[in-house]
């Protein structure tokens, strides 16, 4: 362990990278971060495409002749494909490459907005419907390989703003593809809320096949791995041909345990207690989320606020506000804070349960706030800019959980980051996938303030997930299923001494800026 000139605090480079060129760890700054902004563009873009109709609802209820609430199922087999997909799709990035994936999915999510599009008549709702479940399948895709691929690249003081900005821009696409395409589609014929996100899925997978790289790398045994060609036509077809031409060889088996993994990852301890939290924070986001257009939409005399469709993309801007704050703040601190604590609280020795303490403010503080608030303004029916701010509170209260969540769970089985990340994603969305087919009788129940109350304190009870893994996660990590965790606890990350929070990277002698 070293500092630098100064006397600054510095940080060990974990993994330790390979002395080969090729390993993704030594490649340039410039070639990790082109990877993560075309990454973070293709999260953008599945996102917008699922739920590009999920504001249009007059429109398309009239169509099929649904209500409403059944229109807005659609909505909920955007979630389900959303949740659900990448089981299916994400082993096969092992098998025929991170990049190859990505791409054919950001081109089969292409095609199901063209489908969509295209179902314009009164007997083709369940088409419609299928083209939503089927959006959602491909295009979460992206954000689910995305962390194997950060894992790939970056170090562990770097994943926080990583899965950050990745995570973000996902969440950023399900706030775009309603507010963009409601005002695409106000005052005309709804298909065109589709077929604006053609051209931009297009856009996307071109730049993927332009710029995108596989990232496997095996620093175990360097003799497995590929060499890429040279040429870059050659490249080009090797990284996105289905095969195996830059994957080191792997047998059949391989790929099976892959594919098994998300379940074994899924009944671990440490996985349910954080899958609790997640479901329940992240869920009442995703629940209120898809419900505040029928709101918004209702008329007064109904309890809601006789918003047009304009109206409604015009208040999806509070969680726009939100999530830039969230990216800010994560940006500055996700790493930050969790080093920090390292150096505070065990002499630089890492723990993963330090990148919980992020979670504090947002989620025990300004998420249950803004639950109550919306289920108070509904209630009382107070001016539509008190929900804003209620909608606002629980974006920023919910969304910073996100790449917090999944960087937690991730690195808690570091062998299976993808496994891991579809766990959670899966975890985040099953409650809102849910709750338009029950809220209504809920409501009816207890009544609208009731309901968001209570989950108000859920939301607040949901946190003791987090503080008992604050506390014991140690020793819950260590209760498995089939050997599938491994984390990086008790690495001597951080040095000694004053100065920047963020520090330097320290290796063979060369610094990298942290």
């Amino acid at each position: 362990m070293e500092t630098d000139k100064g006397s600054r605090p510095t940080v060990v480079l974990v993994p330790e990278p390979s002395p080969s060129p090729n390993d993704p760890l030594n490649w340039p700054k410039w070639r990790k971060y082109r990877i993560l902004a075309v990454l973070c563009l293709a999260s953008f873009s599945g996102a917008i495409a699922p739920l590009s109709g999920q504001l249009n609802l007059v429109q398309q209820a009239q169509i099929y002749g649904k209500t409403k609430v059944q229109e807005s199922y659609a909505n909920s087999a955007a979630l389900a494909g959303m949740a659900f997909g990448p089981f299916f799709v994400a082993p096969l990035a092992h098998r025929l490459g991170r990049s190859s994936v990505i791409f054919w999915c950001m081109v089969c999510t292409l095609v199901c907005q063209i489908w969509a599009a295209v179902m314009t008549h009164s007997d083709e709702y369940i088409a419609f419907v299928m083209s939503r479940l089927f959006a959602g399948f491909f295009g979460a895709v992206p954000t689910v390989i995305g962390p194997r691929m950060i894992t790939d690249l970056l170090f562990l003081h770097q994943r926080g703003r990583a899965f950050t900005a990745l995570h973000m821009s996902f969440l950023m696409g399900t706030i775009a593809g309603p507010t963009f395409s409601a005002f695409i589609s106000a005052g005309t014929f709804f298909p065109v809320e589709f077929w604006w996100s053609v051209g931009l899925l297009g856009a996307t997978a071109i730049l993927i096949l332009l710029c995108l790289e596989e990232t496997a790398f095996d620093r175990i045994d360097p003799e497995r791995n590929r060499l890429p060609p040279a040429n870059w036509l050659a490249n080009r077809r090797a990284t996105f041909l289905f095969g195996q031409q830059l994957l080191p060889p792997s047998p059949w088996s391989t790929t099976a345990r892959i594919a098994v993994a998300p379940l074994l990852i899924g009944l671990c301890p440490v996985t349910l207690i954080m899958g609790t939290f997640t479901l329940i924070s992240f869920g009442f986001y995703v629940g209120m989320n898809a419900l505040v257009p029928v709101w918004l939409q209702r008329s007064p005399a109904e309890g809601g606020y006789g918003f047009t469709l304009r109206q409604n993309a015009a208040f999806t801007f509070c969680h726009w506000i939100g999530i830039l704050l969230v990216q800010l703040g994560g940006h500055h601190y996700n790493d930050r804070l969790p080093l920090l604590l390292a150096r505070r609280r065990s002499h630089g020795v890492w723990k993963p349960e330090y990148r919980l303490h992020v979670l504090w403010i947002p989620s025990l503080i300004l998420n249950p706030i803004g639950l109550g608030l919306f289920g108070a303004t509904l209630q009382y029916h107070l001016h539509y800019m008190v929900l804003a701010l209620a909608v606002f509170l629980v974006t920023i209260g919910s969304l910073a959980s996100v790449p917090v969540t999944v960087n937690y769970v991730v690195e808690c089985f570091t062998r299976y980051p993808a496994e891991a990340g579809i766990v959670v994603g899966a975890y985040r969305i099953v409650y809102g996938l849910t709750i338009s087919f029950y809220i209504d009788p809920w409501v009816a129940a207890v009544g609208v303030g009731w309901v968001y109350g209570m989950m108000a304190f859920f939301a607040v009870v949901s946190f003791l997930c987090v503080g008992l893994l604050m506390w014991k996660g140690d020793v819950i990590r260590g209760w498995q299923i089939a050997s599938v965790a491994s984390s990086e606890e008790g690495v001597q990350l951080a040095g000694e001494g004053e100065g920047s929070e963020c520090g330097t990277a320290v290796h063979e002698g060369k610094m990298d800026a942290c």
